[in-house]
C-alpha cells in the first residue's frame, strides 16, 4: 500500500484559489496567492462584467428602452455612470451609432477617385520618386526572421524556467506600402494592384555576373512592372569574361515601359574594375562586348535612361562602391547606341536623352565616381 504525503499546513482562500494553485499553495507562495484572491474578489465587485455577450443588448434595451436594436438609431454617445460609493470604476462609453448598416459603396465611385484612394496605400510616400527596393526589403525580412528565432528560442528557455514569455513588440513605423488591400476581393485586388505597378519604381540589383538571376521579395509581379531602375554591379574583366544571354532576362517583364540602368562596381572588385573601365577609349575588350550585348537585347519599345539621374533623391539605394562614369557612358552609347524612336518620328535618339548630362556635359562628366 502506497502512502500519499499531506500537506500539514492549511492554505486560506476560496475554492478555486485551491483548484488553480493546487501545486504552489505552500507558505512561500501565499503572498501571490492573496494577490489572486484580491483580483478575484476586484472582478466579482466589477458591476460592467457580463459573462455572456448576449447579455449587452439586454441590459442596454432596459436602460434606453425600445430605441436600441442591436445599435444606437441616434448618432450619439450614452454613459452609464458607475454605482455610487465605487470611483475606481470609470463610466462606461457605448459607441457612436452609425443610421446604416449597409457599407460604404466604394466601388460605386468613379475610377480616378478610387485610383487617388489606392494612392495613398500602395504608392510609396515620402520620396520624390516612389521607389520600391528588392534588396532593403529582403533585408528587412531578414531581420525579422531573426528577430523572431532568436524570441522563439529565448521564450523556450524562459518557460523551461518557469519564467513568462516575451511577447514581441509592435512595430514602430508604418510600412512602405499597406499591401493587405490587395486581400479584401478580387476587383480590389486587381485595382489596387494595377496602381502599384504603374506608379511605382521596382528596384533590382544584379550582383552576380554572368548570371542574371535576381532575388526579390515573394510577391512581386515581374509581368505587371511598367517602371525598373537597374543596377549592374561589374567585376573585373576576368570574371565577366563570359557571354551573358539578356533575351531571358527582359523576357520576365513584358509590360515595361521605362528602364534606368546604372552600371556600377561592386565592392569586392572595385580596386581591379576601376582601372578596366576608366575611359571608354582604353576600356578593355570584355567591357565592350559587355556593352554592346546590352544595347542590343534592349527592346525598343522602352524608354531607356544610362546612368544616375541628376538629383540624386531620385535613384535607388546603390549597393556598389561607385558608379560608373558619365562620361564613360556617353562615350560608350556615342559609339554603340543605335535606337530609334519607334512610336515617332523613327529617327535615332541622341545622347542626352539616354544619358542624362548637366548644362556643360563635356566639362563636368569627367567624374567617375558617385554623386
Amino acid at each position: 500500500m502506497v502512502r500519499v504525503p499531506r500537506r500539514t499546513h492549511s492554505v486560506s482562500g476560496p475554492t478555486s484559489v485551491h483548484c488553480v494553485l493546487k501545486d504552489v499553495a505552500c507558505c512561500c507562495n501565499m503572498g501571490k496567492i492573496q494577490q489572486f484572491y484580491m483580483s478575484m474578489m476586484a472582478l466579482r465587485r466589477n458591476p460592467y462584467r457580463k459573462c455572456k455577450k448576449e447579455d449587452l443588448p439586454t441590459a442596454a434595451t432596459q436602460i434606453f428602452g425600445n430605441e436600441w436594436t442591436g445599435r444606437l438609431t441616434e448618432e450619439r454617445v450614452e454613459t452609464i455612470e458607475p454605482a455610487e460609493g465605487n470611483k475606481s470604476v470609470q463610466p462606461f462609453r457605448f459607441p457612436r451609432g452609425d443610421s446604416s448598416s449597409e457599407p460604404f459603396p466604394f466601388f460605386s465611385l468613379p475610377r480616378e477617385v478610387r485610383d487617388h484612394v489606392y494612392s495613398y496605400l500602395v504608392v510609396r510616400r515620402g520620396r520624390r520618386t516612389p521607389i520600391l527596393e528588392a534588396k532593403s526589403s529582403l533585408r528587412a525580412q531578414k531581420k525579422r526572421a531573426t528577430a523572431q528565432r532568436t524570441r522563439e528560442r529565448l521564450n523556450l528557455k524562459r518557460i523551461q524556467s518557469g519564467r513568462r514569455p516575451i511577447a514581441p513588440r509592435e512595430p514602430a513605423t508604418e510600412p512602405v506600402v499597406h499591401l493587405d488591400v490587395l486581400r479584401a476581393s478580387k476587383l480590389l485586388h486587381f485595382e489596387a494592384g494595377d496602381c502599384l505597378y504603374q506608379h511605382n519604381w521596382f528596384a533590382i540589383s544584379i550582383d552576380n555576373f554572368p548570371s542574371t538571376a535576381i532575388e526579390t521579395p515573394p510577391g512581386w509581379g515581374y509581368a505587371r512592372i511598367t517602371k525598373m531602375q537597374l543596377e549592374l554591379q561589374l567585376k573585373d574583366a576576368q570574371r565577366m569574361n563570359s557571354y551573358i544571354d539578356w533575351a531571358p532576362f527582359f523576357a520576365m517583364f513584358p509590360s515595361l515601359r521605362f528602364l534606368r540602368i546604372i552600371p556600377t562596381f561592386h565592392p569586392r572588385y572595385y580596386d581591379w574594375a576601376i582601372s578596366e573601365l576608366n575611359e571608354w577609349n582604353s576600356a578593355h575588350y570584355i567591357f565592350r562586348a559587355f556593352f554592346r550585348e546590352l544595347l542590343a537585347s534592349i527592346p525598343e519599345q522602352l524608354v531607356l535612361k544610362l546612368g544616375p539621374s541628376l538629383i540624386h533623391h531620385d535613384d535607388m539605394q546603390l549597393e556598389g562602391k561607385a558608379t560608373v562614369g558619365k562620361r564613360v557612358l556617353w562615350d560608350m552609347y556615342t559609339e554603340l547606341g543605335t535606337r530609334r524612336d519607334v512610336g515617332g518620328s523613327g529617327n535615332f535618339f541622341a545622347v542626352d536623352q539616354i544619358v542624362d548630362c548637366p548644362p556643360c556635359p563635356m566639362e563636368q562628366l569627367r567624374c567617375g565616381s558617385a554623386p
